[in-house]
């Protein structure tokens, strides 16, 4: 079969046959043919896929039989691992036809060697970190199993503002140009959304031209486009280009001088101006505008510099006006961002952070404060992209348009195709939904210690193995330092080590409770009973204290028309809150019980409405009666072991039928009686049995006859 003839159940049917691992799913179907029928009608398309799905495959088969070019853009590292060492690779195997993938980062992961030879002419650097740069052949800094200084490898990675191109000397081995290469090559691209958005940002000067694009962990992209497109500016910047300009291209020692003084007393009254270590700032920041004068005067010099005095050997006249123009790039920036402090916009959200009050480290950023037009002008209206698929476990929030707090946010409009595809789990059966009764509110001062008390409760129903999520780092820690000591189980908390570290612990620690706040409630999988219980302290409604989501409050209460409540803080916790959620059931031998310590769930219509939007658990109120999850769950699991022994004799009656039918068309068995014995019974051993006897008796009478040729010609 060839791609134009292969269709969609055809290669779901190869996976059923050559995959091991592998399940039939009717829901994965439906959102395969969903996603399909979009990228057929040049359409976007919204999609909820409940967890267990295979939301991967279902997209990638459509995409890769269309023979068009596909960009996937995930969030997480871990899910790029797997697309491109797992799916992509099950899907290379069985296909019989061949295609391309390959997995590109942002400029700044990449190795640049030419930089590295010039940054060990003027410091040294770490031997292991030398012996990983003469071995790797990818350059790629992940391969570390250490983190290189930031002010090192700033020095030595891949940047455009300082590369030769084709002129530089080790461009036949630039690591960054070859994963381009590959990235032209390949068929399948996957990147994550940081450099999907850049890309687009940039008018497609980074990524090859694509037709295709899936969006998987969707709900990100919003977030992680006010990353991108946000600016800033801090003394320690200030003071690094300072120093670049000065030693690198010679810029003169009194501009430099007076930029590093100009610099001092700004932050130093910004710090004092604002005592938080984080503040939102709303009206004009007094000498912004004079600060960002003097920047412009060290950026004109660099802009007008010739550098008609450097000594053209070695490409140094080059390299002096590409390390100028990087110069140039910081400073553009910085002066952006000055003149957001001096003439502040609505549009735009500006406030200061500090490392700690010594001012050792005192950052303004700007962030816009909508990002729906840049994520439509340049990725959904992306020229030459035919269509997009926009895909996620927790996409939809409630609501006559479930989607429509995804669509605002990306600026998704006019028709799509949208639905939300039920998981295959039987989240009645395998999870049990504990919303305790006569627990205080969140925000009472007597909440945290009520809180505990049931957590401990929970924790010994469960007999530990369990996550217990907080929505703030201080009752994380007030929490674990109460109840730590008196468990009878090792816990440990967010913090205490690296998280990839803290989850390899839990998995391998029987009986282990981890305490942890926003990163563990997504991009976490703990399968089986290792993970048995998962405790939530309350609705995790957004921080109060985020500028950009204080900001889009109150713009919203400008408007008649939107609640900003309705419309912005409940989407966003339900959204949240099911991705905590989450984190317990990931197959479907996993049970367990959620539980969430919030009375406002069931106090108040809008928890009533969260409730609806999380899986169809059984829910109780009471932990009464109950001694542990083996026993409330017991029935379901024997139930569930005594299909899979049903389904596993079928599987094994069906393979021996095969087999007998196959025996009994050969001259063996259709030579002896037996053979119309064992088509006749229905006794599968015996006739297996049978076979094997007669299988036998030919080996044995082969045996005799090879011996007899071979003495008849000695």
């Amino acid at each position: 079969m060839s791609r134009s003839t292969l269709t969609t159940e055809d290669v779901l049917a190869l996976l059923n046959e050559r995959l091991s691992s592998y399940e039939h799913r009717p829901q994965q179907i439906e959102l395969a043919h969903a996603i399909e029928r979009t990228f057929n009608t040049q359409q976007t398309g919204l999609f909820e896929a409940g967890t267990g799905i295979g939301k991967s495959f279902a997209a990638l088969i459509p995409a890769i039989l269309s023979g068009k070019k596909v960009v996937v853009s995930t969030a997480t590292i871990a899910l790029q691992e797997q697309y491109i060492n797992k799916d992509i690779p099950a899907l290379k195997a069985i296909l019989p036809f061949h295609f391309e993938a390959a997995l590109m980062k942002g400029r700044g992961n990449y190795l640049g060697l030419r930089r590295f030879e010039d940054h060990l002419l003027e410091q040294a650097i770490d031997e292991e970190f030398v012996d990983w740069v003469h071995d790797t052949e990818t350059g790629d800094m992940s391969e570390l199993d250490f983190v290189p200084p930031y002010d090192v490898w700033t020095e030595v990675n891949s940047d455009s503002d300082d590369c030769f191109r084709n002129r530089c000397p080790k461009f036949g081995e630039c690591f960054y140009f070859e994963a381009r290469r590959r990235a032209e090559k390949a068929d399948i691209l996957v990147v994550n959304h940081a450099l999907l958005l850049t890309d687009a940002a940039s008018h497609g000067s980074i990524l090859p031209q694509y037709d295709l694009l899936i969006v998987d962990e969707a709900h990100h992209l919003p977030n992680v486009a006010t990353d991108v497109f946000s600016n800033g500016i801090s003394n320690r910047g200030v003071r690094m280009a300072a120093s670049k300009a000065l030693k690198r291209v010679q810029a003169p020692l009194g501009l430099i001088r007076e930029l590093e003084l100009e610099s001092t007393e700004f932050f130093h009254r910004l710090a004092f101006a604002f005592p938080a270590l984080k503040t939102r700032i709303r009206e004009p920041i007094d000498g912004a505008h004079e600060f960002a004068l003097t920047l412009r005067q060290l950026k004109n010099w660099l802009e007008d510099e010739t550098f008609e005095g450097v000594l053209d050997v070695g490409q140094e006249r080059e390299r002096a006006r590409l390390k100028a123009k990087a110069i140039i790039s910081t400073l553009a920036g910085y002066i952006n961002c000055l003149e957001l402090m001096a003439k502040p916009d609505p549009n735009w959200v500006l406030w200061i952070e500090k490392g700690d009050n010594n001012f050792s480290k005192v950052e303004v950023v700007a962030a816009p404060l909508d990002v729906s037009g840049y994520i439509h002008d340049h990725v959904i209206d992306k020229a030459g992209l035919s269509s997009s698929v926009w895909m996620s476990a927790t996409l939809a929030t409630g609501g006559e348009d479930p989607f429509s707090f995804f669509k605002r946010s990306c600026g998704i409009e006019g028709h799509v195709i949208q639905s939300k595809v039920s998981s295959p789990f039987d989240f009645e059966k395998q999870a049990m939904l504990y919303l305790p009764r006569n627990l205080p509110e969140p925000n009472t001062k007597e909440f945290l210690m009520k809180a505990c008390d049931e957590i401990e409760r929970i924790l010994e129903l469960s007999d530990g193995r369990a996550f217990v999520l907080f929505t703030s780092r201080s009752s994380l820690i007030q929490s674990f330092e109460y109840l730590a000591p008196q468990l009878p189980f090792p816990a440990k908390r967010q913090g205490e080590m690296p998280r990839k570290k803290l989850v390899d612990w839990f998995r391998e620690t029987p009986k282990a409770v981890l305490f942890g706040t926003s990163t563990f409630w997504e991009g976490v999988s703990v399968e089986g009973e290792q993970l048995s219980c998962v405790i939530i302290d309350r609705i995790p409604f957004q921080s109060p204290d985020d500028p950009v989501y204080e900001a889009k409050c109150e713009a919203m209460k400008q408007e008649a028309e939107w609640s900003w409540f309705n419309e912005l803080a409940l989407p966003h916790a339900t959204m949240r809150l099911k991705q905590g959620v989450g984190r317990l059931i990931r197959t479907k031998k996993d049970v367990g019980i959620v539980s969430i310590l919030d009375s406002r769930m069931t106090g108040k219509g809008y928890g009533r409405r969260i409730l609806e939007c999380l899986p169809g658990m059984k829910i109780v109120r009471s932990l009464n009666g109950m001694n542990s999850l083996e026993e409330v769950f017991g029935p379901h699991i024997a139930e569930r072991e005594r299909q899979e022994a049903v389904k596993a004799n079928k599987a094994k009656q069906a393979s021996a039928a095969q087999e007998i039918s196959e025996f009994n068309k050969t001259d063996e068995g259709s030579a002896v009686s037996e053979a119309s014995k064992v088509e006749e019974t229905d006794k599968v051993t015996e006739a297996l049995e049978a076979i094997k006897a007669i299988k036998a008796t030919k080996a044995k009478r082969d045996s005799r006859k090879k011996s007899g040729k071979a003495s008849a010609k000695s």
